[in-house]
């Protein structure tokens, strides 16, 4: 078994993915934390201030290849995992599942949150957000809506599709 979440930043892929891993006993495969580790830098910010969000995302690409072939995991994606289309050939053999939260949500969600680069600027965050729904929804085999949801809820919808 493998389950892939895919969704916009602050949706709660990483909150989910803990959450599913102890109810089905599976394992965590956090992308962010591996590209951090490649990258030889502090934070995700880091990366993109000083190394631009391409090189990112060739580091995204190099990750997913790694973890493709492993089973019995939960991966939990970074949120432009599928801006490069190539990332997403690389997970095709798992079930996928955007976790949909609308953009006001998230808002509420990261305001506190400056880790987010591509956060930073709300309008631009907007026009991204509005851009990547339909890739989203276009490469889910489930859509999980997450708005005004617990995690548990979250969770126990998506073990339905399971």
């Amino acid at each position: 078994m493998k389950i892939i979440l895919i969704g916009f930043m602050g949706s709660g892929k990483t909150t989910v993915a803990n959450v599913l891993a102890k109810k089905l006993n599976l394992e965590v495969i956090e992308m962010d934390n591996l590209i951090l580790k490649k990258s030889d830098r502090k934070s995700i910010s880091e990366i993109f201030s000083l190394d631009g969000e391409e090189h990112f995302r060739d580091l995204e690409t190099i990750v997913v290849k790694e973890i493709s072939g492993l089973n019995n995991v939960i991966i939990s994606t970074s949120g432009g995992i599928i801006t490069k289309e190539r990332n997403l050939k690389h997970l095709k053999n798992g079930t996928i599942f955007f976790l949909k939260t609308s953009f006001e949500i998230i808002e509420k969600r990261l305001q506190a949150d400056d880790m987010r680069p591509l956060f930073k600027n709300k309008t631009k965050a907007r026009e991204l957000f509005d851009l990547r729904q339909k890739i989203y929804g276009k490469w889910a085999h489930q859509i999980i809506l997450t708005d005004e949801k617990s995690i548990d809820e979250v969770v126990n919808n998506l073990m339905e599709h399971l």
